[in-house]
């Protein structure tokens, strides 16, 4: 980039940036470590200086963390303002001022933000909906506030097989099923999965359904061509600009003549008599598909030297135009810059209208089943009391707008709604794009309410949430509803390097399309500019592994894996203080990481947020086999998987002597024959003899108590606790045993709904572990920065695309949507379905996003960026990237540099050992049941802290703070397990445990008793008082050390730990409690009031994040040395 390009960006950037603060409505785009945060930041404060009311004001964003962040920056930009601190930056000084200004007309109007800062309405799209839907529950279709379900799929599914029982019944609707059943085959599980997927999907298809439910056939027919000639035309379009008039016109004679040296019935038949330029009606498609046909390939790219078969001879010396005909084709194939557009023409269907009617006949069937099955839905919501997120903005919509048009709460919203922000509108769905229409309706541009939209559309990549980046490009060009827009675009980049933001550049210009498309949802490449200095060491670094073909997939991977954890080593020991994250496309792309890490670089320690499945901790399946085998004595193997576990640790052989020649009685028969015990060692048998013990007195005491607290005591009368290593192994258990809670009936679990719930649950990371080194998914890391961004597995194929029963796409024509949807079609050889055109329209959106996905994480990098890949060379020495991997998109940046590497020889690695693929026998060294058991459930009192806390140089200070930390783990515990299980004899009972968990702080003897004395003084008044009787009475809202995390203003997460938290059902309206323990000591306890006051800055943070929820919100604190609770 020269100098003058920079200035003028530079000059334009900052001239946009100016103009978003003016009162009009406008839609930015901000590329990747813009400042965008801070500009909504200002705007807001801006607008916070000119209204009546704060509540005029709101601000949207996807996800919580997103607005807890734009929250903080503005209430510590009114803070700032409020204390005068030094300013460090000119664009901080833009943001001072304003909120400075701010400051002044909230304390002039009597606003009090600081202390009220709930009166800002910042908050995601969800929980506006849930709003609006809670403002009017009649009209939005809601008899009362239902619990939100984060796995709807067990609804989708009841509603789908309610709806084909019910018409199983109903004779009217026959030839309705009869339709569906031959599409699906007669296969009745498949027509129920497509019904229950389509379910998931209602808020796309519905509205469409609904307006085509009292037209003919026919008539829909017509609306489904229309449509497809539509979106054809839109793809002959983009032909005509890459082949203009000038080109097809030097192209006529050399297709007339290849013509005439062809068979009458020859493809380029339509081209015989070429003397007009094609334009891009359907008309021309039979012609652009012969000149296609005449100039590409099967491969699709141009043909290099055309021969007979193409329509021209060899060279004739009595023919001299025959050579000249075929260097004029060469010549004139050159100035097209891009086949791929004239070979997509080849696959766009032709519109027959008797086709699409036999599609539309299937589509009308399901049309009537979906709409039946939408209600059936609504009745198996109502009978759980719980919604999805659809039915959520649905309701919302509802509450806006019905039948007769706007509704009283729209006209109520008009009125007090002045201004709307939208933070990532690339990430809008069709859904909320229409809530904004409805939420803006009727406004004008110069009426003084403004919507203000920001994002990247080159960072949209949530497509599987339904984000539609196409309504960005509308909305920049259209605008939104009847309001427009005016576009503005920044350029600078506040985040990465000079060197890597001039790769970046680079790179992904020829990565991305060559121009937006909002068919295809493209986005063509936005140059941007560093503001940062060049510093040394900074850049991107290619590192080619090149392997022999006939190498296993295995060995690359762990090849690879070893690679990488070099690579991290390096990095640390060079840069300790640095932030590293390895992005993956893709959680499994970690596993062999994760796997090698564990295994070899102990030293390693990192934070892995959602990335390994509970399935794949041991600690968990464990517990799992444990669960197994105390429901269902004649399940052999989890049996043997519970002997095999630490807490019995039986060796192959002892497991071998006690079951190998006896298939038919269980292992627990096996276990009460003295006989065949004796044929164990004698650690055998002592291991034995105990895990015997524990079971039968476990097996006694079935049924007569619920079955969580059944297992769960078990587990820990077994030493289970024991076998945890850290503090995210203890959540891990939890988190199990909460699932377990939740899919059993009485003493009966569905273990296939345990599974599957289990399979969407991830392990907790290591809180051991700083933020340093991170492991994340690209998905989940957009937003974030690091020093150094890791980016392995490149080369790894990505998982084969779904196909679908049906696909559907929503046209407008005519100023009207129309749904054009096709069935799944045979494939007939030299036709192209509407099906397959769907299909290839929505992988290229897949396609283009994928590019998206790629720049998301190399924009992540502040310093360095290392881009590691394992390739196999083949029998020719060739070397190539799987397609639609990662690798293929970067290729033509880095090929040279893995042809030029040298190629590795895996036997040399020594990657594959022996010993890695046999597990190790992890056991616990004591059979016995400790002393600490027997007292307390306390999990949490059994992991050992960290050896740097093990010193005998602790101070009062820390034994007061740890104090406190014990009361507040019993609390805990207290709370869930239930007050009527802790009488004060039971809370004495636990003193052994509460010393042992101070001598494991590494605390004196001496003082141990006293801090033990004071937890229990604490713990029994508070279980005798009737505060907390009230506090933990039942209520399924109520949690105990809830934990948040929000962004902190440096950008970086931090926890919030609530200690409880509640919503109380009120016969007149909810109220949210938030409860904090102090452990706090007074002389007489006169002064509770004036102490409990010196928490209510904490407490207010608080409940800034329960905002969303439209509630009124009730602080206190409880002091448990007293048993009183004082409120705020």
């Amino acid at each position: 980039m020269n100098n003058s390009m920079h200035n003028d960006l530079i000059q334009t950037d900052t001239y946009n940036r100016q103009r978003a603060l003016e009162l009009e409505n406008f839609i930015v785009e901000a590329p990747a470590g813009a400042g965008k945060t801070e500009l909504l930041t200002q705007r807001y404060l801006k607008l916070l200086a000119m209204v009546e009311a704060p509540e005029e004001i709101i601000a949207l964003t996807f996800t919580n963390k997103a607005a807890a962040e734009m929250r903080n920056r503005i209430l510590m930009s009114l803070e700032a303002a409020e204390n005068n601190t030094t300013v460090d930056a000119p664009h901080k000084q833009v943001t001072r001022d304003l909120a400075i200004k701010a400051l002044a007309h909230a304390k002039n109007c009597g606003w009090q933000l600081l202390s009220q800062p709930a009166r800002l309405r910042i908050q995601t799209m969800d929980a506006l909906c849930s709003s609006l839907a809670r403002q009017m529950p009649l009209l939005s279709r809601f008899g009362g506030q239902p619990i939100i379900s984060l796995d709807a799929d067990a609804h989708y599914q009841v509603a789908a097989q309610q709806t084909l029982a019910q018409v199983a019944n109903e004779n009217s609707l026959d030839e309705v099923v009869s339709t569906a059943l031959r599409f699906m085959q007669n296969d009745i599980e498949k027509l129920t999965e497509l019904l229950a997927d389509m379910l998931a999907k209602r808020d796309q298809w519905l509205p469409l359904v609904g307006e085509h439910a009292n037209i003919t056939a026919d008539e829909i027919a017509e609306h489904v061509a229309n449509a497809l000639a539509e979106l054809i035309e839109q793809k002959l379009a983009l032909t005509l600009q890459t082949i203009p008039n000038s080109i097809q016109t030097q192209l006529m004679p050399l297709m007339r003549f290849a013509y005439s040296n062809l068979q009458p019935d020859h493809a380029l038949q339509a081209l015989a008599d070429w003397e007009s330029p094609l334009g891009a009606s359907m008309d021309d498609l039979s012609s652009w598909q012969a000149l296609a046909g005449g100039l590409l390939t099967n491969d699709g790219t141009f043909r290099k030297k055309p021969n007979i078969k193409d329509g021209f001879p060899a060279k004739d010396k009595n023919h001299p135009e025959f050579e000249e005909y075929k260097q004029q084709f060469s010549q004139l194939t050159e100035l097209i810059a891009d086949p791929q557009a004239l070979d997509s023409a080849r696959h766009l269907p032709n519109v027959d209208l008797d086709l699409i009617t036999q599609d539309c006949t299937i589509i009308n069937a399901f049309a009537q089943l979906l709409q039946l099955a939408t209600a059936h839905l609504w009745t198996t919501f109502q009978a759980a009391n719980e919604v999805d997120f659809v039915a959520i903005a649905q309701s919302a919509s509802y509450a806006l707008e019905n039948e007769r048009g706007a509704t009283d709460l729209a006209l109520k919203l008009d009125y007090k709604i002045a201004h709307l922000l939208v933070d990532e509108f690339q990430d809008t769905s069709p859904t909320q794009m229409r809530l904004i229409e409805q939420l803006t309706l009727g406004w004008q541009p110069d009426d003084g309410r403004t919507l203000f939209c920001v994002g990247d559309p080159m960072q949209s990549i949530y497509r599987f949430r339904k984000a539609d980046v196409s309504l960005f490009l509308q909305a920049s060009e259209f605008g939104i509803g009847q309001l427009p827009l005016t576009p503005l675009k920044l350029s600078r980049n506040n985040r990465s390097h000079p060197q890597v933001v001039r790769w970046i550049n680079t790179t992904f210009k020829s990565i991305f399309p060559t121009a937006d498309n909002i068919t295809q949802a493209a986005i063509s490449y936005r140059t941007f500019i560093a503001t940062k200095d060049a510093i040394a060491d900074e850049g991107v670094s290619v590192h080619p592994l090149v392997l022999y073909s006939d190498e296993e997939s295995e060995q690359a991977k762990l090849i690879e894996a070893r690679y990488v954890a070099d690579l991290i080593t390096a990095e640390q020991k060079n840069n300790p203080e640095n932030k590293i994250v390895v992005l993956v496309r893709s959680r499994n792309h970690l596993n062999d990481l994760v796997s090698v890490i564990r295994r070899d670089y102990a030293h390693i320690r990192f934070q892995a947020v959602e990335i390994e499945s509970l399935n794949d901790r041991q600690t968990v399946l464990d517990a799992l086999s444990l669960t197994h085998a105390m429901l269902h004595r004649a399940d052999r193997v989890h049996w043997l998987n519970m002997l095999r576990a630490p807490w019995c640790g039986l060796t192959l052989a002892d497991l071998h002597a006690l079951a190998h020649d006896n298939h038919f009685a269980t292992i627990w028969q096996l276990m009460h024959d003295e006989n065949r015990l004796q044929m164990l060692s004698a650690d055998g048998q002592q291991r034995l003899r105990h895990m015997h013990d524990i079971l039968s007195e476990a097996f006694q005491h079935q049924g007569r108590m619920p079955l969580r607290r059944w297992l769960e005591s078990t587990w820990l009368k077994l030493g289970g606790v024991d076998t945890l290593i850290s503090a995210g192994d203890n959540r891990d258990i939890q988190a199990f045993f909460d699932l377990v809670e939740k899919t059993a009936r009485g003493f009966v679990i569905d273990f296939n709904k345990l599974d599957t719930a289990m399979q969407k649950l991830y392990a907790q990371p290591d809180i051991a572990a700083n933020d340093n080194l991170q492991f994340l998914t690209i998905h989940a890391s957009k937003g974030l920065e690091f020093d150094t961004v890791i980016l392995p597995a490149l080369n790894r194929k990505p998982p084969n695309p779904d196909s679908p029963m049906m696909l559907w796409e929503e046209v407008p024509v005519s100023n009207h949507r129309t749904l054009l949807a096709a069935p799944v079609a045979k494939r007939i050889k030299g036709k192209v379905s509407t099906y397959d055109f769907l299909k290839d329209l929505e992988t290229q959106r897949i396609d283009n996003e994928t590019a998206r996905l790629l720049y998301v994480a190399a924009t992540r990098s502040i310093q360095k960026l290392h881009l590691v890949a394992v390739v196999k060379k083949s029998q020719k020495d060739e070397i190539k990237p799987v397609a639609k991997s990662l690798l293929s998109l970067l290729w033509p940046s880095v090929e040279a540099q893995f042809l030029a590497a040298t190629t590795i020889n895996a036997q040399t690695q020594n990657v594959l050992r022996l010993q890695d693929f046999m597990p190790q026998l992890k056991r616990l060294k004591a059979p016995c049941l400790p002393d600490l058991l027997k007292h307390t459930n306390l999990q949490s009192a059994y992991i050992s802290p960290d050896n740097s806390a093990n010193s005998a140089s602790n101070t009062l200070l820390n034994i007061a703070a740890d104090t406190g930390t014990l009361t507040h783990l019993y609390m805990e515990m207290i709370a869930n397990i239930g007050l009527a299980a802790w009488p004060i004899s039971r809370i004495h009972a636990c003193a052994p445990a509460m010393q042992l968990w101070f001598k494991q702080k590494g605390h004196a003897a001496e003082n141990i008793d006293t801090h033990v004395n004071t937890v229990i003084n604490a713990l029994c008044k508070t279980v005798e008082s009737a505060d907390c009787a009230w506090l933990l009475q039942a209520s399924e809202s109520r949690q105990s050390e809830l934990s948040i995390t929000t962004i902190d203003p440096l950008g970086q997460p931090q926890e919030q730990r609530i200690d409880l938290t509640f919503i109380e059902q009120d016969t007149k309206m909810e109220k949210r409690w938030i409860i904090d323990y102090k452990l706090t000591f007074s002389e007489d306890g006169a002064d509770l009031d004036l102490l409990a006051e010196q928490h209510r800055p904490q407490l207010s943070r608080y409940a800034v994040l329960f905002e969303h929820e439209s509630i009124p919100i009730q602080t206190a604190v409880f002091f448990l040395a007293y048993g009183k609770l004082v409120l705020l």
